[in-house]
């Protein structure tokens, strides 16, 4: 075997170093220069690849919604029409519609607030929009908008931002149900038929949809809101359960959940176990006292005084001299045979607000409990005098005047308490099919003309829950004339019929 010695090898390796570092400039050089090719062949397959990617439907669909946010319609409807020739037409014709949908928007938010509020009723605005629970009425107990003055003419009215609505509506329904944008399509779509006053159409959709897709919560948030719409308490409370289920977090659905549930004595336990979930949310100082309002009342309801005491302690500070939590307080230590203390907290209310109705009963039936019906009769006169059809306050004027032994103001006072009470009846026995049916518009009728004479707040909730539910009813639109004293809102065959008419004009 050949070996080499110590200098044979290092006379080697000083001849061959000269050879290595030339190998390695060469070497150094090819890998520059393969970079500079790879760099040059690379640019056009980078200017291709992101050609692709900003030609995608996702990514222009992306822009046009950044661009509608910025307020830049123009923007969006050429991401639209692009859309549109590059052959993505259902994504074109969502983007369109979202864009028509937008303007309507606009131009609501600019219109006046009619009065009532007959386009949407506010449980569909909650959905719309993030409003948090203060924003939120108690549908079932009448509508927040109230007027001082009733109109005596008949005065037409014009849905504002009809016509983008239709647009609007017009895209949506061009989306193909195979794509898989289909479900927003049928969401924004409902939402169009619902502000042109069309509920059925959007439930017909919408119940469509989360039939096939259970875990949808857009479409349970519309379909509870729709249903809340129509005073129909029994399918929204479905769909409210699966709002809260899919969306644990939104405080919203369990405030209506718990509304319905404390309307009846049998509902009385899951409504307060609903508001206790609720207060363990993130809820605004506001918004928790009037949930804590809302609990304390329940648990007066059962009886349970020293919890409702317990929850009204936790109302926060700036509310708590607010006559509603201290009429509730008193309410408590009433309950708690602790008279004195109670009469001490309405008697401060008194001062303060001394028409205050809730006030003036509470103090006049004390003065009954005490036999002292003279000092209650002045309450109740006074009270009656400014809430002529209040049930309660008349029936204890008429065992106020019996005490004293005035028969005929008792038996007055008797005569209209029966005719109250013939009201009362009768709605009770509508609850159970209003609550039921959605699309029962005569019964909700009924229930708005029996309000008319009493309860005029009452009367406008009504006939609002008869107009979605049956907008073509002949009675219910003349009985909406009557009450509000304006036109109803046209129907949406007729917005098409004068869009049709608009453009054969041209």
């Amino acid at each position: 075997m050949r070996t080499f010695s110590s200098e044979t090898e290092d006379a080697f390796l000083s001849e061959a170093a000269p050879v290595s570092g030339m190998a390695k400039s060469i070497f150094r050089r090819l890998g520059f220069l393969v970079l500079i090719a790879c760099l040059v062949l690379a640019a056009p397959a980078g200017v291709m690849a992101y050609r692709f990617y900003t030609s995608r439907p996702d990514y222009l669909t992306k822009k046009g919604r950044e661009a509608l946010e910025r307020g830049n319609l123009t923007e969006a409807h050429q991401l639209a029409d692009l859309l549109e020739k590059k052959g993505y037409n259902s994504a074109a014709h969502l983007l369109r519609g979202q864009t028509y949908l937008h303007q309507a928007k606009e131009e609501l938010e600019k219109a006046p607030v009619p009065f009532p509020f007959e386009g949407m009723q506010q449980a569909s605005q909650m959905v719309m929009s993030s409003a948090g629970l203060g924003a939120i009425s108690p549908t079932l107990r009448g509508p927040v908008w109230k007027s001082l003055v009733l109109f005596q003419r008949s005065l037409p009215r014009r849905l504002t931002g009809a016509d983008h609505l239709l647009d609007a509506l017009g895209e949506f329904t061009e989306v193909m149900d195979e794509d898989p944008r289909a479900a927003e399509a049928t969401m924004l779509g409902s939402e169009c038929l619902v502000r042109l006053g069309d509920h059925r159409s959007a439930e017909l959709a919408l119940a469509s949809l989360v039939k096939r897709q259970p875990d949808n919560l857009e479409g349970h948030r519309w379909l509870a809101a729709i249903y809340v719409d129509l005073n129909a308490t029994v399918p929204a409370l479905t769909h409210l359960e699966e709002w809260i289920r899919l969306d644990p977090q939104d405080p919203r659905p369990y405030r209506l959940f718990c509304l319905i549930m404390r309307d009846t004595e049998e509902g009385y336990p899951e409504a307060i176990e609903g508001y206790r979930k609720l207060l363990q949310l993130d809820l605004k100082p506001g918004e928790r006292a009037t949930v804590l309002k809302d609990l304390a009342e329940t648990q007066i309801a059962v009886a349970d005084y020293l919890h409702a005491l317990e929850t009204l302690a936790e109302v926060p500070g700036v509310f708590q001299n607010r006559p509603a939590i201290l009429l509730l307080r008193a309410d408590c230590l009433q309950g708690l045979s602790k008279p004195n203390e109670a009469r001490i907290i309405v008697d401060d209310v008194l001062k303060e607000y001394p028409n205050l109705a809730k006030a003036l009963l509470f103090r006049a039936k004390m003065y009954l409990q005490e036999n002292q019906p003279r000092p209650a009769i002045a309450l109740l006169e006074k009270l009656v005098s400014r809430h002529p059809y209040h049930h309660e306050a008349r029936l204890s004027l008429m065992i106020a005047y019996r005490t004293v032994g005035d028969d005929r103001r008792a038996a007055e006072q008797k005569q209209i308490v029966d005719i109250l009470q013939e009201v009362r009846t009768r709605l009770m026995e509508l609850k159970p099919v209003t609550v039921k049916n959605p699309w029962n518009g005569p019964a909700r009728l009924e229930a708005a003309l029996l309000n008319s004479g009493i309860n005029y707040s009452e009367a406008l909730a009504w006939i609002r829950f008869a107009l979605a539910s049956s907008p073509e009813d002949p009675r219910i639109r003349k009985a909406w004339v009557q009450l509000v004293g304006y036109q109803p809102p046209p129907l949406l065959r007729d917005f098409q019929r004068r869009r049709q008419r608009k453009a054969d004009n041209q």
